[in-house]
């Protein structure tokens, strides 16, 4: 049994899944079904865009899940893989963003209508908080703490003294939380990080322009609602994924679960340590990171439940395959 899992935002750099666009055919499909259903122009954004093109949002998203999908669906295609995510062993997962490339990739949402969807998910969370006023950052912790309960204890300092909103954004790992809202909020948050009792090893703002994952974004998660309950899902009961919003395992055959999580997910906390220790619960020993990067594989090897740690490796790069591929 192995948890596929799928990065989200901030995983990007330009160029990503290049070597597999020109190798394989079925990765092409994918940047050309996205391209359509997102109204962009994918392959030049990734392939001939600058860094700060590719982080805009609006862009940002659709890119990171066309190049995950194209990975994917190469490896699908040439590997055991395909067997794997077809049957009842394989639990998907993704982080934030992720979240949508898990969904196509379990095959409950067409690419071309989930690369539409999240440059919309894009434009609105942009939107929800005018520039400058809202942003995130991490707050890590001592190696081998948990830091949760003392990332809760800050922000509801913060939030006192400010007035402003500041909450728990994402539960990475139990040595790193970001936390999301208002920069005043933020400001403060980053003076009482000195402060012993909270543990805070080091404070780091987030190159963000936006606090996602907070409360904030709500009106986002209200103007994407139509949009989701009108894709063309596709039940898929055999399949199951973790919801990052409260990191429980579902069944996809019920879109409306799936489209009220969504929407949930945008003003709420990725539970990610959560998440993982619910693959942990059901006897997972493996994990694939499948995109762009490798940081998911690094957050899942902190987490440990009940003594037990998942084995997680990324592949990335097409060389990284032929090198390795047949262990997967």
């Amino acid at each position: 049994m192995k948890l596929l899992m799928f990065p989200g935002q901030g995983s990007q750099y330009p160029g990503m899944a290049k070597d597999w666009f020109e190798s394989f055919p079925v990765a092409r499909l994918a940047f050309e079904e996205a391209s359509d259903g997102s109204g962009l122009s994918l392959k030049k954004i990734i392939f001939e865009g600058d860094e700060t093109e590719l982080k805009q949002t609006e862009f940002t998203q659709p890119a990171i899940l066309t190049a995950t999908i194209a990975i994917f669906r190469a490896l699908e295609e040439n590997t055991a893989l395909r067997d794997l995510a077809a049957n009842k062993d394989a639990l998907f997962a993704g982080h934030s963003l992720g979240e949508y490339s898990a969904l196509v990739a379990a095959g409950a949402l067409p690419l071309g209508v989930a690369a539409g969807l999240v440059r919309r998910r894009g434009q609105l969370m942009q939107a929800a908080v005018p520039a400058g006023q809202g942003g995130m950052a991490a707050l890590v912790f001592k190696p081998r703490s948990n830091g949760t309960p003392l990332a809760r204890e800050l922000c509801a300092e913060a939030a006192k003294r400010s007035g402003r909103v500041i909450e728990l954004a994402n539960i990475n790992s139990p040595e790193q939380i970001v936390v999301a809202g208002h920069m005043a909020a933020l400001a403060v948050a980053e003076e009482l990080s000195a402060d012993a009792r909270f543990g805070v090893r080091k404070y780091v703002a987030l190159p963000v322009s936006a606090p996602f994952h907070s409360s904030l974004m709500k009106p986002a998660a209200d103007g994407l609602r139509p949009d989701l309950e009108a894709a063309a899902w596709q039940a898929r009961p055999e399949k199951r994924y973790v919801a990052n919003v409260d990191a429980r395992i579902h069944s996809l055959g019920d879109s409306d679960g799936v489209v009220e999580r969504l929407c949930s997910q945008i003003h709420g906390s990725v539970r990610w340590v959560e998440s993982v220790e619910s693959a942990l619960a059901m006897g997972l020993v493996e994990a694939l990171e499948i995109g762009p990067g490798k940081v998911l594989s690094g957050l899942v090897k902190r987490v440990n439940w009940e003594g037990r740690v998942l084995a997680a490796k990324g592949i990335d790069s097409l060389e990284e395959f032929r090198n390795d591929g047949e262990r997967l």
